[in-house]
């Protein structure tokens, strides 16, 4: 075993530097952000899982799908209720999906119904994440990915459905490895698709997610008055992101917005972004090289382009990753029909049924 840890080690290495070097040379010359919606995880517009995953068609069917909603009060654990959507409630075998980027179930919800109509023995279980779309605001003391890890966490224990299988979409990803390498008796099967990592991916998501925030140069242009910094959560309410949080939540969840202190929020901006900031010399965000090599439960990376155009979810971070992670394997299904032929088998064969 010393051998062949030995041995993984060094090719972690040597795919580690390729990985870092395709995030520094891959970016597609002209391409833009064409979408303005600020929950999307960046990027994606330019790759064909953009209409797979956000506001995806919904197929023949799909609108049939029986969905029930809850508020799931996670307290006295943590302190945060979050919003779940779940489609076919009898189904036996249970998959949390965890949106990307800041996006919640409004963007994802077509993605989880057409995933429920062609598997109507899976629980499709999805998730808004504290701070995004109808789960309440919570600040908590660690960076957001943690945070948003231990919610996952309590939230498999709440609806008893361990060992599930879990499915994150890029920065989804990130909480669902955290409760592969904390609680591995909560996940039957991981599914990371895609994959985020490596330095151009940590450096833009770090500021576009939460240091931007700190930046009075970034906040003179979404401030309520120009050149004013960001001081009250007033001022946050008139920012892109948390205008829209704002508008889509309840007025409970807004009036909890409203009593929080800008100063935990800012801290929490800091802590989240140097937290990612960190991981720019290691495959994945969020994880270390030794928390991926260490995890135990099967696992399957799923890249829906086969070339080098995505800075943030590049294809040599996910083959870097798949040959750390011990039990995994990582595929190149474009569109919905082959992620559905990987994904299905996959989940039936790791994730036992539950009545």
């Amino acid at each position: 075993m010393k051998r062949f840890a030995r041995f993984g080690l060094g090719l972690k290495a040597l795919l580690l530097s390729l990985s870092l070097l395709a995030c520094h040379s891959t970016s597609t010359p002209g391409a833009q952000e064409t979408d303005e919606d600020l929950t999307l995880f960046r990027g994606a517009n330019n790759n064909s899982y953009y209409a797979l995953y956000f506001r995806a068609p919904l197929v023949p069917g799909a609108e049939r799908v029986a969905m029930e909603t809850f508020e799931v009060d996670l307290r006295p654990e943590r302190d945060v209720t979050v919003h779940v959507e779940v489609f076919n409630p009898d189904g036996m075998i249970p998959l949390l999906i965890t949106p990307g980027g800041m996006g919640d179930c409004d963007g994802f919800r077509g993605f989880a119904r057409n995933v429920a109509v062609a598997a109507p023995d899976l629980k499709v279980i999805l998730w808004d994440r504290r701070n995004v779309g109808r789960s309440e605001v919570a600040f908590g003391t660690e960076p957001w990915s943690i945070e948003e890890g231990e919610d996952l966490h309590v939230l498999i224990e709440r609806l008893g459905v361990a060992p599930a299988a879990l499915y994150g979409m890029s920065s989804g990803g990130r909480p669902s490895m955290i409760v592969a390498d904390r609680y591995p008796d909560d996940v039957a099967a991981l599914v990371i698709a895609p994959l985020t990592g490596g330095p151009v991916a940590a450096a833009r998501l770090s500021e576009e997610y939460y240091l931007k925030y700190l930046s009075d140069v970034q906040l003179t242009t979404m401030s309520p008055v120009d050149g004013l910094p960001l001081e009250s959560m007033e001022a946050l309410a008139e920012t892109p992101l948390w205008s829209a949080y704002l508008e889509r939540n309840s007025k409970n969840n807004r009036a909890r917005f409203f009593a929080q202190d800008i100063d935990a929020f800012l801290a929490a901006m800091r802590r989240s972004g140097e937290f990612l900031r960190g991981y720019r010399h290691r495959v994945a965000l969020g994880m270390t090289n030794e928390e991926l090599a260490g995890l135990s439960v099967p696992a399957t990376l799923l890249l829906h382009h086969g070339n080098e155009t995505d800075d943030i979810h590049p294809k040599t971070i996910s083959l870097a990753a798949s040959a750390l992670i011990p039990n995994s394997k990582l595929a190149f299904p474009p569109h919905r029909p082959e992620v559905l032929e990987v994904l299905l088998p996959f989940i039936r064969e790791h994730t036992p049924a539950r009545r």
